[in-house]
């Protein structure tokens, strides 16, 4: 198996900071980077060292495509899961295992003793009671956790590693053809004021329910999709049962053929549509709640967001089920957010730096512009939309008004802090009617002498400001008389 560049380097560095003694290495692996390789390479080189491993997955469906992967290249793993016993084996090397089945049957099980435990998608459960329980009876093995989203529900980096390290990002996936441009579009948001957010921090989901399953909002996103719809297969992520029946109907009576997935279903019905959707007999498949990890179907190209989340990590797994490229090199997907996800954390692509001891940074910090005719996510600057041409003009104009008032706000911000001059540009602001003017209040700090101190002479530009501002004076009284102030003094 030959690796990327990016993916080699990974391996190379999580084998040696193995063999150094580091306990608790964190990888972030985005969707695309090819996170099932690059564990399977780490795999095979620790059992070539005579190593035992144990391969936490997060669900079903990973269990068997770990498995068939691993034997792919020539491991012989076992498995501990409830219906898989008759792939178990305590003197296997490798042990695949879900966390629930391996709880309840702890006591029964013979002593492994894992030399390594690889936790894929490691955000998923890793501080849990389970895991827990599983890290303290194996206290001696070393843990490497991979996830493409390495972050809390609060976007905090994940605590309690020793080491963290980003493989590569989605940009650079993108830029080096591995990972499908995503094209954005916002063609209706939902009217969130009435849903409150919890103590968990994710909004309430009964209200999220009864307010994104208002009719009027549906027919929105079905009529706003059939302006734009090209027959792409696609999927669809609804907030509840009731809501993804509604999304069905409402997509198969505007004459899209649709599917529907969901948590109550029996195995084979879930088969049904999956298999319909693959196959090409329906266009959308709506799913709740079944298709955020471990789903890679290449070929869908439109992922329709109808769940709005206060979860960074689960707006990144969602949209990122279709960013997968083909056989045939597909080279972009669409992603439709009927949810206000991008207004809330920004594009699916997008650099990202994670902190444990801060929210997610991101590197644009502004609105795009959506184009009124194609619903386009525009954040470039043209005046031209670059799907379907309408002129921009306006909301270019509108928008750079925006990004100067956040470089504005911005330079507020950072004199004040350097300054301690809050005080004595809210005065000034009170005296000129306008927010922020720290024009002037740059100009009477360029008079200042060195020896007076900043906090007097913050002082003075009060209460001239305050005097001239209930005399009714010209603004240039504060300039003039802290100038005659500062000549005085030097």
């Amino acid at each position: 198996m030959i690796l990327r560049d990016y993916q080699q380097e990974t391996v190379d560095l999580v084998l040696g900071n193995i063999e150094k003694g580091i306990e608790k290495q964190l990888i972030n692996s985005p969707t695309g980077s090819g996170k099932t390789v690059i564990a399977s390479e780490i795999v095979k080189q620790l059992v070539d060292q005579g190593k035992k491993i144990f391969f936490v997955v997060a669900n079903e469906p990973l269990v068997m495509q770990t498995y068939n992967k691993f034997v792919g290249i020539g491991l012989f793993p076992s498995i501990i899961k409830a219906g898989f016993e008759k792939f178990y084996n305590e003197f296997a090397k490798v042990q695949i295992i879900m966390i629930q089945s391996y709880t309840a049957r702890a006591e029964k099980l013979p002593d492994l003793n894992p030399d390594v435990i690889i936790v894929d998608e490691v955000d998923f459960g890793f501080n849990g009671q389970m895991f827990k329980k599983m890290v303290k009876r194996h206290s001696e093995a070393q843990i490497v956790g991979l996830t493409g989203t390495p972050i809390t529900f609060k976007g905090y980096l994940l605590p309690d590693f020793d080491f963290y390290h980003e493989v590569i990002t989605v940009r650079e996936l993108q830029e080096k053809g591995f990972l499908s441009i995503d094209k954005n579009f916002i063609p209706a948001t939902p009217d969130m004021s009435n849903v409150r957010v919890m103590t968990t921090g994710e909004f309430n989901e009964s209200e999220l329910d009864e307010t994104c399953s208002q009719s009027y909002f549906i027919n929105d996103i079905v009529e706003t999709y059939k302006k734009v719809n090209c027959g792409y297969r696609g999927i669809v992520f609804a907030i509840s049962i009731g809501h993804g029946e509604k999304l069905q109907e409402a997509f198969c009576n505007a004459g899209i053929k649709t599917g529907l997935i969901h948590s109550k279903m029996k195995k084979f019905q879930v088969d049904y549509w999956m298999q319909a959707h693959r196959q090409g007999r329906i266009q959308l498949l709506v799913n709740v709640g079944k298709l955020t990890r471990g789903f890679d179907d290449v070929e869908i190209i439109d992922c329709i967001m109808a769940r709005p989340t206060m979860s960074l990590a689960l707006y990144l797994q969602m949209v990122g089920r279709a960013a997968r490229l083909d056989s045939e090199g597909k080279h972009f997907f669409r992603h439709f957010d009927y949810a206000g996800n991008i207004e809330r954390f920004g594009l699916w692509s997008e650099p990202r730096l994670y902190s444990p001891e801060n929210e997610v940074k991101r590197e644009i910090e502004y609105r795009p512009i959506v184009c009124p005719s194609c619903f386009s996510v525009i954040y470039e600057k043209t005046n031209t939309c670059p799907e379907c041409d309408f002129i921009l003009k306006q909301q270019q104009e509108t928008r750079e008004r925006e990004i100067q008032e956040n470089l504005r706000a911005k330079e507020i911000i950072e004199i004040k802090s350097a300054t301690g001059s809050a005080g004595a540009i809210e005065a000034l602001t009170n005296l000129l009617g306008r927010n922020g003017n720290t024009f002037y209040y740059t100009k009477l700090l360029s008079m200042k002498p060195e020896r007076i101190p900043t906090d007097t002479f913050n002082s003075e530009v009060i209460r001239l400001s305050n005097y001239a501002r209930r005399k009714k004076y010209n603004p240039n009284y504060v300039y003039y008389k802290m100038r005659e102030k500062m000549c005085l003094t030097s």
